[in-house]
């Protein structure tokens, strides 16, 4: 069954208004296709680098080839086909490159920033099931992904199985079962997944992990597929696992760049349709493309190819976003200058900070911390302790956060677990990551904070990346979610760190609020 609010099948009359040489259904139909277009190329490609100009190529031979469409009322078929034979052309060129240049001088060519599982769960704020299922596909090989991205859309209600096997040049049957190898393989990835991310983890899989680098591969996913069939802790972890087809049913689409619309648009239409782009991520073409309602909070993305218009266009999209608010953290207000621990573990008085007392926390969820006068940035090793459990501080224990008891008595390894190297965040230097004595950093996963090793990913660097906000003591501070505004670190009852929203109680402000005091020695 397809979802309620799906991208909507192209009107047959724009279809053949378009076909005519009608600039405005043109447009309307590059609005109408896009979305879709768009996360089948995305996703297929795992957000490599030509995305944008896949799609951009993909648009421009659809314009191209309507004067030649016999049925206007298989459109939607049709503009399937063309993106999988420009994946496909893609994919060839990519081969072909490998080939003929040596292999250090395409080491760059993915863009680590244009990850499309990062997107995905990022401007979609997926969690739990829905956020690993997407990690999953991260495991998947090349070839996979072509029919992975096809059925992705037919499970979140956006094609049907005969578009699929259409696009495909499949017989249905002979679809089903390639969507069927696809669908084990996704869901053998996300095993391995949920094994990987595990805390804590099994035993004899991080032995077979020591060789791994960290990275997502289909070659790893077989070799750790065969540990997790063979391991009962493993498998009881993934025994919780919904069939994917329930998680993607009704799906959203992931947004469309702004400044992609409108760099096809200029594309496709000339630069004189550059005012017609304007509002682009404001309005719909349809009235009820809930992508559309989205694009418009999303910065615009540079494209490798600069057209006619583009940027005007993409300065418009820039400009919109701006004026409608981004989600880039604010400044960060000044925070305390460290303190000493006690010699014993009785905690020291605060220290007041010599910089202005920070504005009191709002009485409703805040999107940013109010700025300061000044600001102290903090560098080096530091211990946190916590305003309400003043005898304890932000530890460790199996690679996951908690508040543990530390004093002058404590073991030298419980003195280390509780000491962090403050460093330029490592998604935003303005921000901070803390990083332990074993290279690992602070981040959080489905919410729980843990330390782990920096996989390289853009998604690890978001989730370990925190930016300093005013505590509710004079001279504390919290550390709110570089990724998940409005989300900060605080201990629950059980004393384990989570990134929880913020909720306008003196516990909750108390839970996540610390005072900096320099490190256990």
């Amino acid at each position: 069954m397809r979802s309620q609010d799906r991208q909507e099948q192209p009107d047959v009359a724009v279809v053949m208004a378009a076909r005519a040489g009608d600039r405005q259904a043109s447009e309307q139909l590059i609005r109408d296709c896009l979305p879709l277009v768009y996360n089948i190329v995305g996703r297929a490609l795992d957000g490599h680098n030509d995305v944008d100009d896949v799609v951009q190529e993909t648009m421009m031979r659809v314009l191209d080839g309507l004067p030649g469409l016999a049925q206007p009322d298989r459109f939607r078929s049709w503009l399937v086909a063309i993106t999988v034979r420009q994946i496909r052309d893609r994919w060839r060129r990519g081969r072909t490159r490998l080939d003929a240049e040596p292999l250090e001088e395409n080491a760059q060519e993915a863009d680590p920033q244009a990850d499309f599982a990062d997107l995905a769960i990022l401007r979609l704020a997926l969690s739990g099931q829905r956020r690993e299922a997407v990690e999953a596909t991260r495991w998947m090989e090349d070839e996979e992904r072509e029919v992975l991205a096809l059925w992705w859309m037919e499970s979140a209600g956006e094609l049907t199985r005969g578009e699929l096997s259409a696009a495909c040049g499949l017989t249905p049957q002979h679809a089903a079962v390639r969507v069927q190898r696809v669908k084990e393989r996704l869901e053998t990835a996300r095993t391995v997944v949920r094994a990987v991310t595990a805390s804590p983890r099994c035993p004899d899989l991080a032995a077979v992990l020591t060789s791994w680098n960290g990275r997502p591969s289909a070659l790893w996913r077989k070799r750790l597929a065969r540990h997790v069939r063979d391991c009962p802790q493993c498998l009881l972890n993934s025994s919780d696992l919904i069939p994917a087809e329930g998680l993607l049913a009704g799906l959203a689409l992931v947004p469309v760049p702004a400044g992609l619309v409108g760099l096809v648009l200029a594309r496709a239409l000339g630069a004189d349709s550059a005012g017609a782009t304007i509002d682009a991520g404001t309005r719909t073409a349809s009235g009820a493309n809930r992508t559309a309602r989205t694009i418009g909070r999303l910065a615009a993305k540079p494209a490798a190819t600069a057209v006619a218009g583009a940027v005007t266009l993409a300065a418009a999209g820039v400009a919109w976003y701006t004026a409608t608010g981004s989600h880039e953290p604010a400044p960060r207000p000044a925070v305390a200058a460290p303190q000493s621990p006690a010699a014993s573990s009785a905690p020291p008085s605060p220290r007041t900070s010599a910089s202005p007392t920070p504005t009191p926390t709002p009485t409703s969820t805040p999107t940013a911390a109010p700025a300061t006068t000044a600001e102290a940035r903090v560098s080096g090793r530091h211990a946190l302790r916590s305003v309400d459990n003043p005898g304890d501080y932000v530890s460790q224990s199996g690679g996951l956060g908690i508040l543990g008891p530390v004093g002058a008595t404590s073991s030298a390894a419980i003195r280390q677990a509780a000491t962090f190297t403050f460093v330029p965040g490592l998604a935003d230097p303005r921000c901070y990551s803390l990083r332990d004595a074993r290279g690992r950093y602070l981040r959080h996963y489905a919410f729980r904070i843990r330390l782990d090793a920096d996989d390289g990913s853009v998604i690890f660097q978001k989730d370990a990346t925190f930016c300093l906000r005013s505590g509710s003591t004079a001279g504390s501070a919290s550390l709110e979610s570089y990724n998940y505004p409005g989300r900060y670190l605080r201990h629950r009852d059980n004393l384990q760190l989570w990134l929880d929203p913020f909720e306008n109680t003196a516990a909750y402000r108390a839970g996540r609020s610390f005072v900096l005091v320099a490190p256990w020695t």
